[in-house]
């Protein structure tokens, strides 16, 4: 069976388990789609409602060099300190002020458990 990629998409963690889970029944899926779903929902840190929450406030700051998949990737990780967010920009050439950085932390902050 030949499969064709229509698009391509950042997914945080929670959306990519409902996203691979609405392939079919566990049985018709590929392995690796099985593997990926049980990774997703053993690592997500959040619950897709409130992931997708955090991302829209994250988008809201409206940081023009901010991209999706470093969105996505704050997700994911929901940095608890500087440095843990720090490493999600390393090797990138995104700029972002001392106080574009702590608000990205503050609004972690109000999604951790």
């Amino acid at each position: 069976m030949k499969h064709e990629i229509l698009k391509k998409e950042a997914l945080h963690l929670s959306a990519l388990a409902k996203t691979l889970q609405k392939l079919g029944k566990k049985e018709e899926r590929a392995e690796i789609q099985n593997k990926l779903i049980d990774y997703s929902k053993d690592h997500a840190r959040l619950k897709e409602e409130q992931a997708d929450k955090l991302e829209a406030e994250l988008r809201a700051l409206d940081i023009v060099t901010l991209n999706q998949e470093q969105i996505i990737q704050i997700v994911d990780i929901l940095p608890q300190d500087l440095s843990e967010l720090k490493s999600v920009f390393a090797g990138s050439k995104t700029n972002l002020s001392p106080e574009q950085f702590v608000k990205i932390i503050e609004i972690c902050n109000t999604f951790r458990k």
